[in-house]
């Protein structure tokens, strides 16, 4: 009945009123459109052409101004007798003879006297001192007796001529010169430009002009076809309804053969429909299934309607029965209602359950300790000297409760460390006497670790090198106390250890991925305890780094031994262990130098290196760099010295705009391999710098100074209005200017440090920056960071990638009010910049 009535309506009634369009849509259109193309041409364009020729008259009339104060300045000390008249005149020839202007270079000045006679013209110097009474331009013009005539009347003026074409004696031009007379000494100064460049910048004008026209043009006429088109539609509503209702059924089928679940729809008791999945799992064809009863295939369940999950046993062709989680909801087709069952695989939905609680489980254990730096656990020291008896440093040690003792050299450094395992096998079990001095037994180097650094950090130090007892050191290196394996035992078991031990013995780089893949619920985890955002980045930095050693290793095993030593650099955020959920690939490969004959086989097989480690970096999670920054670039890839010339290049001859896109590089870090390639880079780096390089921090502080916080004239923040990502603001960049400052002020201390906090503290404790200004800059970038990590936080829950782009929607009163703060600061600190380096270059 119902394809009845929609096959009967499908006539279309009458035909199209035609008339009625033309009248009511498309005349008041195309009237709109002469109009708008008249207002181009007789009233914008013609506008246009005047300002610009107003703009350039007023340009040589203040061009002319400044050469005219020249001389007025020298008159001045001619007057106080500093200087003859005749030394005034000199210096102030000499002077406007030199000044260029315009976009070449090429544009002058030129002065004559009242006579008139040329007093100077620098591109004409055959007329200097020359009358020019009886001088007259290709065009019969007595340009110089009306510049004469001009000055006398109005003290100045406007005029126009043909000259010479600049410093082209070969060409000549119309243009216009504006003259202004100095009285004193009786002169005519005067300037002008060429009446061709100001036609060809109005052509440019309204090349543009009509560009633009066009394009407006052709969404008029866009817009009046889409009216249009929507009146004839109108008439066709019908035949696409139905067109809808077919193409919706077809959408519909194609989603629920697609799902993962499987999908019954059962009518009056049968089942009328299967999709793929379950067939799959039952085994059944169409036809089959359509020819049995529900209790054929579906153990009886208790209950109906929309209700949640519960189990329930499915029966196969094969006599199987497969346990399923069974939901349902109501259907009506017509007069007929019915149930659709949604089931799925109970075995696939524990197993994933199981893990989920597993890794929540490990998340929860390890927080104390992910989150827990070394100078807040309760560690001491007992020490002793080299010369001091094995029994007295075993009575020492029971006296401490101490598990080790460490060994010091006559200037109070420490040189090695004496442990109850050293005195077991080394004493005990060797049968030697009590009084054997320290020295002969004690384990050496020491294996240190700094004080701020995180306790899973220090467990996996301890792993890596199968050892039991660091020291620990703080921001100077000296010797604070002794973390033990019992202080940590319990790290080689939390979640972070057997992350990154997973990591470690990962044999293909597929299996990488999905250890990333936990990093979100480990970040969520630790935001929600409340962790420091620094130890957060720190971790996500170390995951990071940890899987790109493991893809190093790898690809090595692939490529064979490199053909000499190198090193795999870091740089940008991961080199200051300021990664977050966005984050992208920044690297480098730092290779030795080789004799010529060998430079293209040692290139070719770290640029293959290269390629593979970025490549699967990417397929683990870790986004290319959009600047191609990275070690599969060739201009990434380059023997030391090379990258020494880089660096020079950067100190010595970078522009602002190149340390912008540069500036990442003077954060790195050796991530793999000869760790003395980037020592020399940073020797190298320092030694450029010790010189003061006034424009290399001029132009680095250009680049910082570019970022102008988004706060509006009345203290709100504003958004960007264009781009993929309207009426948001970039959270990413309103960090950078931090990051540059601790930077900037750093490479200017010749500091060591690349993780902006660390850089930050070690300025304030040099004395360089105040307690007051490191607290501010700390807690800024604490708060950025915090909003930014919760941000993506929430975004990667919602099953979004993460991004920097803030939704002020989204956020509290509260933290937008932060955010006003945080970018009243960064001005603050931002004006310290232009004081301290804009202004010294």
């Amino acid at each position: 009945m119902r394809q009845a009535n929609l096959n009967a309506g499908g006539t279309l009634q009458g035909r199209l009123p035609w008339r009625h369009l033309a009248l009511n849509i498309i005349s008041p259109s195309i009237l709109t459109f002469a109009l708008f193309l008249g207002l181009i041409f007789a009233v914008i364009i013609p506008a246009m052409k005047n300002n610009i020729v107003e703009r350039k008259r007023e340009m040589i009339r203040e061009l002319t101004q400044v050469a005219w104060s020249e001389l007025s300045g020298l008159h001045e000390q001619e007057k106080r007798g500093a200087l003859t008249r005749p030394a005034a005149q000199q210096a102030a020839i000499a002077r406007v003879q030199q000044l260029r202007f315009g976009d070449d270079g090429k544009d002058y000045f030129w002065i004559c006297d009242m006579r008139p006679r040329m007093v100077m013209h620098p591109y004409r110097p055959d007329l200097d001192g020359q009358d020019l009474s009886e001088y007259s331009d290709p065009a019969g013009n007595d340009l110089f007796v009306e510049a004469v005539r001009l000055v006398r009347k109005t003290g100045d003026g406007y005029i126009e001529y043909v000259w010479q074409w600049k410093d082209d004696a070969q060409r000549v031009g119309p243009k216009l010169s504006y003259v202004k007379g100095f009285a004193p000494w009786g002169w005519i100064v005067g300037t002008g430009v060429y009446l061709e460049d100001v036609r060809a910048e109005i052509n440019l004008v309204i090349r543009r002009v009509l560009q633009i026209s066009v394009l407006i043009s052709i969404v008029i006429g866009a817009l009046l076809g889409f009216i249009t088109k929507q009146g004839l539609d109108l008439e066709r509503q019908r035949w696409r309804a139905a067109a809808a209702l077919s193409e919706s059924e077809e959408k519909y089928r194609s989603l629920v053969e697609g799902a993962t679940e499987g999908i019954l729809l059962v009518m009056q008791g049968r089942p009328v429909y299967a999709n793929k999945t379950l067939l799959n799992l039952l085994g059944y064809t169409e036809e089959e299934l359509a020819a049995l009863p529900l209790d054929r295939i579906l153990e009886p369940v208790a209950g109906t309607g929309a209700t949640p999950e519960r189990r329930a046993r499915l029966l196969a062709k094969d006599g199987e029965a497969v346990n399923v989680l069974l939901a349902d909801a109501p259907v009506t087709l017509g007069e007929r209602s019915g149930q659709i069952l949604f089931m799925k695989d109970a075995a696939t939905r524990r197993k994933t359950e199981d893990a989920l609680a597993r890794l929540l489980a490990e998340l929860q254990s390890m927080l104390p300790l992910a989150t827990r730096s070394i100078k807040a656990s309760a560690i001491t020291m007992t020490s002793c000297g080299l010369d001091t008896p094995a029994g007295s440093a075993a009575a020492m040690m029971s006296q401490a409760r101490s598990s080790a003792i460490v060994v010091k050299a006559a200037d109070g450094e420490p040189v090695g460390i004496v442990t109850d395992q050293d005195l077991r096998n080394r004493v005990l079990a060797a049968g030697a006497g009590a009084d054997l001095p320290v020295s002969r037994i004690m384990s050496a180097p020491l294996v240190r670790i700094a004080g701020h650094a995180l306790l899973f950090e220090g467990a996996l130090a301890m792993q890596e090198r199968n050892i039991r007892h660091l020291l620990v050191v703080d921001e100077n290196g000296a010797a604070t106390g002794i973390l033990t394996a019992a202080e940590i035992l319990h790290g080689q078991r939390h979640a972070l250890a057997m992350l990154l031990s997973e990591i470690k013995g990962a044999r293909l780089p597929e299996a990488l991925k999905e250890s990333q893949a936990k990093l979100p619920v480990f970040v969520k985890a630790l935001l929600e305890s409340g962790a420091r955002t620094e130890h957060i980045t720190r971790i996500m930095s170390t995951v990071s780094e940890a899987i790109l050693v493991r893809l190093i290793g790898l690809a090595e095993a692939e490529l064979g031994a490199p053909p000499v030593p190198y090193t795999f650099l870091v740089m940008g955020s991961a080199a200051r262990d300021e990664q977050t959920l966005a984050t992208d690939q920044d690297n480098a490969i730092v290779y030795a130098d080789v004799e010529p004959e060998r430079d293209d086989e040692v290139r070719g097989y770290f640029l293959k290196l290269g390629t593979k480690v970025c490549d699967w970096l990417d397929q683990a999670g870790y986004h290319k760099c959009q600047g191609l920054t990275m070690a599969s670039n060739p201009r990434w890839c380059q023997p030391l010295s090379k990258w020494k010339e880089y660096l020079t290049s950067y100190v010595t001859v970078a522009s602002p705009q190149d340390l912008r896109d540069v500036n990442i590089v003077f954060d790195f870090r050796c991530a793999w391999g000869e760790a003395g390639h980037g020592a020399q880079l940073r020797k190298h780096l320092r030694e450029l710098l010790e010189g003061g390089q006034p424009a290399f921090f001029f132009h680095l502080a250009q680049s910082t100074l570019q970022f102008k916080p988004p706060i509006g004239f009345f203290g709100n923040i504003q958004l960007e209005q264009t781009g993929k990502h309207p009426a948001a603001f970039n959270i990413k960049s309103a960090i950078v200017p931090l990051v540059n400052f601790a930077r900037i002020y750093a490479l200017r201390g010749h500091l060591a440090e690349t993780n902006t906090l660390e850089r930050l503290r070690r300025l304030r404790d040099e004395g360089a920056l105040l307690p007051s200004s490191h607290d501010e800059l700390v807690q800024a970038h604490a708060a950025l960071t915090q909003i930014r990590l919760a941000h993506q936080a929430a975004q990667w829950s919602g099953g979004v990638e993460p991004d920097n782009y803030i939704d002020l929607r989204k956020l509290t009163a509260l933290e937008r009010s932060i955010l006003k703060k945080v970018f009243a600061d960064i001005t603050v600190f931002q004006a310290r910049l232009q004081t301290d380096f804009a202004r010294t270059a």
